[in-house]
């Protein structure tokens, strides 16, 4: 037997399990002695490359190639002349995968957890995690920093004494050693760095993969989901996951800081004695500042990810139910819903922007102030200020600005990697799944004593303000609705989630003997979904007791289909079985779909099954459960999703002949399969209230006898051979063609028409306009030459001294013949123009933090606007989408849009367009003032700069490369997340957790794998940046030493501590530089679905509009209607044509796939016509808007869908009704009396996709949403499948009575609820074979629908009739 494909990588903790399944000493030991081993080996110079190719060759890089990234240079290279694939990039090796790192993790957080309980803190976890790689890699960066600060603080004072000896004491080779030793220590400030950032990166890569791994395992252990906690999820592998990063990689960076400050203070002193001091206080000061701006965009961020959290799961829930959204014609209603709450979230974001911004201008700020405290308050006390120890401690106060500057983004980083830990920490202690499954053996497999189970419901709490202010509700704008109707779910979120318990069945005793069938029936809503879900442990089992002592396997209701080939989505990870694997698909009626395929069982299903038809769905997720061959089968209703046929085929080969041997719980709504169950469960209002065989029950007359009533007619003599044969066509038509290889979802490109400068000038025009962006831009420039022009106004002040050099020079006499160049200067003091420079020299500061906030403000508005307008730009654009865009789409990969690359445009861009801005001006404007005192200066320093300016041109396009890839390989984790969620119960209840756990961890080690090339490409374009700086610093030192006797020591002082801030900074900002143009990217793929996307046809047309009372009579003519999906299928629809008349009562039957639902489509314009036309009323449907069209028609889908709020808005969601005509369409839909026993009634809530509610319940709020919209025409797509017989006929009764006037289409598998329509239209492979009254065609001898009648056991129309006047009476 052939291993499954999913599993062919083996087990998924298998190297670390037989690690810890050693013992003994000796094992120990070893594993402790060779803990290090691996990473010590990166000190050696050289090291051979791995033996795999594949590998990532960072792990087995000598020294100089792991420090320099050199082992990225031919990734690099093909990058620029051609591009990359995902085949170009290299695999994790096993110490960077995620599933050793979160074994270690989560060991790490359980023992943590059994020390601590409510205590724990997952921070702490992650840090012992990386506590060793952080502390040597922060090392580094201590180094780093003490190199960086032997430039600008000993070797220039030692350059500059040397430039002040106009005497020559002191020789040139002097100096010129002094640029040597200065070339060194640069160098190795270069390395130690490099060494630094590179483990950091592998660390942080770790720490990022363990997580997301942890989540997505605890995710598969939860008891309970759905969109709510999709989207938290969601959150956590996308944003959360680049905070824990940025802790990881840029936290380091802070040890340097306080060293950096004890040297500076230690120096200065020795310097300018104890005035020093002034200065280092004003720099210790800023911490706290710093300190409390951190711990504000804390708490703003708190409330940002709950808001951003609430939008992304409202994407989801919006495009999980797309198509009826765009049948309703309800686009309006969610773009006004996301758009409140984006504007919530907008407004959070410009406060963290805001503060972001402030920090930015504080920083460089800070050392300006430092210096101008220090040199006012040294002169205002008399003292001789002199240039060498004034640009001295100018240059170490400079010199201070990296990681000064390092240090409010280091906090920001651990603040929100703080804040992210305790949403996941949060996350990770919600409870878990408890298995009712035992290994005990007993005649009875399934025991239930006096169980009382409920569903886990979440409490909504409002938002409160911090101490002392009131309560404040973030809602959104609504309509004035009765009793407040809207408001309460509409922009509400969860501060934090109370799980309440909703009981749901009671009292409950059962005991299912092995080898049974078990019928289960009752009416909507009364427990019977409820009842298997107990069984499979979903439920939480207040008091009882519950034991199952067999495997499971589980058809729900809703069948659950993941994007993959029907026979991967068959064999769920089992290994394939040619002989059995057939049997299965004979048995569950898949022969003849499979054969018309493109591809066979090869071929590729969409996401949730999206071309496929119910019942083809239905029938996979059946077969799916019978391959499994388990030994309890819990079928939630599967044969109401078939037509009458092939309901009876799986029922006498499936589920009586295949699985006869099984323990079977089958939930049907179909009284001639219940007659042939051993034992018949009949519950109403959550308890068994019968219990017997089918002849039991029906002798005690008590509500199953009733039930029966609606069904007793139908004759019982089966007469099945005398059916047309009659095949099921293809699935939807949908999947034959892409292609011969079955091929449906497309592959996600990267060729975006917005891309380069051209995206700048787009993303510009979304941000206000070019005059607006270039405001921000000269206010940044402004802000840097008023930092610049501190120092120049220092210099000009040391070189004017007291005034009186002009008179000295000019003095002929020999007085001043021997003087030295301080003392031709004289005394700053003694300048009778002291008190302007002193004054001049504090404004300056005045000036540069008023710019700063004025900068500031107006970047966080107008890029945060900016970002909000692509949003709901990208919104509109992908709402407008047609169905067949949706189809081929991952709904992941649209995700991905409004949560990853939304939060790179909303936190990063803005972050990024101010500080690279600031950085790139300050080291321009410096660059240029080293010129102006030097002009010979200028030859290298253009050298330089196009230098800079071609490896910037050159290696931005690997950059942006491997960030596309890195962008194009997030999408399947969340797909695979997303289709997670939404099979949770399924893959649990069949034991497939480790299946897809492994799954997911093939597409997180691709993104990680990816996610660390584009951060390694940065360091490599970085590193190299970084040399040319340490060339230019060793140029200017040259420069200054040759050219001495020309220059003054304060302007040497002045250019030296120019470049040494420039080399200092200019890596960081050319990283961050590198960065954002990369990140970039996210803004072009946000741009691509504002431009790129394919549209429907307009939503209204004013030349075309049809008349405000349109469609008076509901007449619809069909002429030669021709349908396909896409353009590259065959037609679905063949010519059909007919007549509706205004009223008439339309009845649409055929097999499965037939084209019935095909039909709906083209009526609703879900996908505009091959050829032919529609007319309603005699005006051609394709002539007028989509929004007049769909708003005029009501239709009931075949799935319901119901979405996260209150009843009321779900059955109106315009707040367009009165509660009291809400209440009358609640009376007529069979709800009212259970929506009035709910506490808040009409406000009662109602969960993601309707999860507290039965599905036949669902369809009855869908029931009711048509009747408040009165139209004229009524399309009901299998809209009673879902009910019980009963309500069935109510709900007909409803029909017939609330749209008497109206045209009804309704397509059905249950004929008895057509049978009294007006005419009946026989579909069959896309043509319309038969079209006439029921009684015409039941007289017709060789009718197709006469046949199919008599498969459901009706021989004539009275039959059928005969249950209305049973009901009646």
């Amino acid at each position: 037997m052939s291993m499954h494909k999913w599993l062919s990588t083996g087990s998924i903790y298998l190297n670390v399990e037989v690690n810890e399944e050693k013992d003994g000493n000796t094992e120990r030991c070893t594993k402790r002695k060779n803990k290090y081993a691996p990473a010590l080996k990166h000190f050696l110079p050289y090291r051979s490359p791995p033996f795999d190719s594949r590998a990532m060759p960072s792990n087995s890089a000598g020294l100089f190639s792991y420090v320099a990234i050199t082992w990225m240079s031919r990734v690099m290279w093909k990058a620029f002349r051609h591009g990359l694939t995902v085949d170009d990039l290299y695999e994790l090796q096993m110490s960077d995968r995620a599933e050793p790192n979160a074994h270690r993790l989560e060991k790490l957080w359980n023992d943590h957890v059994r020390t601590y309980g409510e205590k724990s803190s997952l921070s702490s976890v992650v840090w012992r995690f990386c506590r060793t790689r952080c502390i040597v890699a922060m090392s580094f960066m201590v180094l780093a920093v003490i190199f960086q600060f032997m430039g600008p603080a000993v070797i220039q004072k030692f350059i500059l004494e040397y430039v002040s000896d106009k005497q020559e004491e002191f020789p040139l080779w002097w100096g010129l050693m002094l640029v040597a030793i200065l070339f060194v220590c640069q160098l190795l400030r270069n390395y130690c760095f490099g060494a630094g950032y590179v483990m950091g990166l592998h660390t942080a890569i770790r720490v990022q993969g363990a997580m997301q791994f942890l989540v997505y395992k605890k995710m598969l252990m939860l008891r309970s989901g759905g969109e709510r906690v999709l989207g938290q999820i969601l959150t956590f592998c996308t944003n959360e996951q680049e905070r824990l990063f940025e802790a990881c990689h840029m936290g380091v960076l802070m040890l340097g800081t306080p060293v950096m400050f004890i040297m500076s203070v230690t120096y200065s002193l020795l310097v300018l004695g104890p005035w020093a001091l002034v200065g280092n206080v004003v720099i210790l000061l800023f911490y706290p500042i710093m300190g409390g701006i951190a711990r504000v965009t804390s708490l703003v961020r708190i409330g940002t990810v709950q808001v951003t959290d609430q939008r992304v799961s409202l994407m989801s829930e919006i495009l999980n139910s797309i198509r009826l959204i765009k049948m309703y014609a309800w686009e309006d209603s969610f773009a006004e819903k996301i758009a409140d709450v984006r504007n919530l979230e907008r407004k959070q974001l410009q406060k963290a922007a805001f503060l972001q911004s402030f920090s930015n201008t504080v920083t460089p700020a800070i050392t300006v102030l430092a210096s101008i405290t220090t040199f006012l308050c040294y002169s205002l006390t008399g003292h001789d200020l002199y240039a060498t120890e004034a640009f001295t401690v100018f240059a170490v106060f400079t010199a201070m600005q990296f990681t000064v500057g390092t240090l409010p983004y280091g906090i920001k980083c651990l603040a929100e990697a703080n804040v992210s830990c305790k949403k996941i920490q949060k996350f990770l202690h919600r409870p878990n799944y408890e298995s009712p499954f035992s290994k005990m053996v007993s005649d009875d497999i399934i025991h239930i004593q006096n169980g009382v189970f409920a569903w886990e419901s979440q409490k909504r709490e409002e938002i409160s303000r911090k101490k002392g202010r009131s309560k404040k509700t973030y809602q959104t704008k609504s309509n004035d609705i009765a009793n407040g109707s809207a408001k309460d779910e509409r922009g509400a979120f969860l501060t934090h989630e109370e799980m309440q318990p909703v009981i749901a069945l009671q009292n409950l005793t059962l005991n299912v003997a092995r080898e049974k069938l078990i019928g289960v029936c009752g009416s909507v809503g009364s427990g019977k979904s409820s009842l298997l879900s107990a069984i499979m442990g979903d439920m939480m089992m207040v008091s009882g007791d519950l034991q199952v002592m067999g495997s499971v396997a589980i058809v729900s209701q809703q069948a659950w289909i993941f994007n993959d080939s029907v026979r991967e989505n068959i064999l769920f990870g089992l290994p394939f079985q040619e002989d059995k694997y057939q049997e299965v698909i004979e048995c569950c009626s898949l022969q003849r779909d499979l054969e018309l395929l493109a591809n066979g069982d090869k071929t590729e299903i969409g996401e949730r099954g999206s071309n496929l038809s119910g019942g083809q769905k239905q029938r996979i997720n059946l077969a799916r459960a019978v391959y499994a061959d388990k030994d309890i089968y819990l079928l939630d209703d599967p044969l109401s999703a078939v037509d009458a046929k092939v309901a009876r085929n799986i029922f006498n080969y499936c589920v009586k002949t295949k699985l006869s041997n099984k323990t079977v719980l089958l939930v049907t709504h179909g009284m001639q399969f219940l007659e042939q169950c051993d034992e018949v469960l009949y519950m109403k209002d959550g308890v068994i209230s019968e219990r017997g065989t089918h002849q039991e029950l029906v002798e005690s007359k008590k509500d199953y006898y009733q039930m029966l009533q609606f069904d007793q007619v139908r004759d019982k003599k089966v007469v099945a051979e005398n059916a047309a044969a009659m095949g099921d066509s293809c699935l939807n038509g949908e999947i034959i063609g892409d292609e011969a290889a079955g091929k449906l979802t497309s592959e996600e490109e990267h060729n975006m028409s917005q891309t380069g400068f051209r995206a700048y000038l787009r993303y510009a025009q979304f941000c206000g306009g070019f005059c607006i962006m270039l405001l921000l831009l000269l206010l940044v420039l402004f802000f840097t030459l008023s930092r610049l022009a501190s120092g120049i106004w220092l210099r000009k002040w040391l070189d004017d001294g007291d005034g009186r050099e002009a008179e000295r020079r000019s003095d002929n006499t020999s007085k001043y013949e021997n003087c030295s160049e301080i003392e031709m200067k004289g005394k700053v003091n003694e300048n009778p123009s002291l008190w302007i420079y002193q004054l001049v020299y504090g404004l300056l500061f005045v000036v540069m933090m008023l710019l700063g906030l004025f900068k500031g403000i107006l970047i966080a508005r107008q890029l945060l606007l900016g970002s909000s307008c692509l949003h709901d730009t990208m919104f509109r654009k992908v709402m407008r989408c047609p169905i067949s865009f949706f189809d081929t789409t991952p709904t992941g990969r649209i995700l991905q849009r409004f949560s990853k690359d939304m939060d790179e445009l909303d936190v990063r861009v803005p972050f990024f367009f101010e500080f690279v801005w600031q950085g790139l001006m300050f080291v321009i404007t410096q660059m240029v003032l080293v010129c102006v005192i030097f002009p010979i200066f200028s030859i290298p320093m253009a050298v330089a700069t196009g230098l800079f300016v071609l490896l910037d041109i050159w290696l931005n396009i690997g950059l942006r490369e491997t960030k596309k890839l890195d962008n194009l390989l997030k999408s399947p984790v969340i797909n695979h997340i997303s289709s997670t969620m939404a099979g949770l119960s399924v893959i649990r209840t069949y034991g497939r957790q480790k299946v897809f756990l492994e799954r997911f961890c093939g597409k997180l080690n691709r993104t990680l794998a990816s996610d660390f090339i584009f951060r390694s490409s940065i360091r490599w374009f970085t590193f190299r940046m970084d040399m040319i700086a340490v060339v230019m610093v060793t140029l200017t030192g040259l420069v200054v030493v040759v050219c001495r006797d020309s220059v003054s020591a304060a302007n040497c002082g002045l250019a030296l501590s120019c470049v040494f801030a420039v080399s200092t900074f200019v890596p960081f900002v050319m990283q961050l530089k590198s960065e954002m143009q990369a990140r970039f990217t996210s803004v072009e793929r946000i741009l691509e679905y504002t431009e790129d996307l394919p549209e429907e046809a307009p939503v209204k047309l004013c030349d075309t509009a049809p008349p405000t009372n349109w469609p008076w009579s509901g007449a619809i003519q069909l002429h030669n209607v021709q349908l396909r999906y896409r353009p590259d299928l065959p037609l679905v629809l063949h010519g059909v044509t007919a007549n509706v008349k205004g009223g008439e009562k339309i009845g649409v039957v055929g097999r499965t796939g037939a084209g019935k639902s095909s039909l709906i489509t083209t009526l609703l314009r879900l996908t505009e016509l091959a050829g032919g036309r529609i007319l309603i009323d005699s005006i051609d449907i394709s002539k007028i808007g989509l929004h007049d069209l769909r708003s005029a028609v009501a239709i009931i889908p075949q799935d319901p869908v119901l979405f996260q709020g209150t009843m009321r808005y779900n059955l109106d969601p315009f707040g367009e009704h009165s509660d009291e005509k809400i209440w009358e369409a609640l009376e007529k839909a069979h709800l009212k009396d259970k929506i009035s026993r709910e506490e808040k009634q009409l406000q009662s809530l109602v969960e993601a996709d309707g999860e507290n509610l039965s599905v036949g319940e669902k369809q009855l709020i869908c029931l009711a949403r048509a009747l408040l919209r009165k139209n004229k025409i009524l399309l009901l797509d299998e809209a009673t499948a879902s009910v019980d017989v009963e309500t069935d006929f109510l709900i007909q009764q409803t029909i017939q009575d609330a749209f008497g006037h109206c045209t009804v289409l309704t397509i059905a598998h249950r004929l008895n609820t057509i049978s009294s329509y007006d005419r009946v239209m026989v579909m069959d492979a896309g043509k319309v074979i038969e079209f006439d009254s029921p009684s015409n065609l039941m007289n017709i001898e060789n009718s197709v629908f006469r046949q199919m009648m008599l498969a459901m056991g009706i021989s004539s129309l009275q039959d059928s009739n005969t249950i209305g006047k049973i009901s009646h009476s």
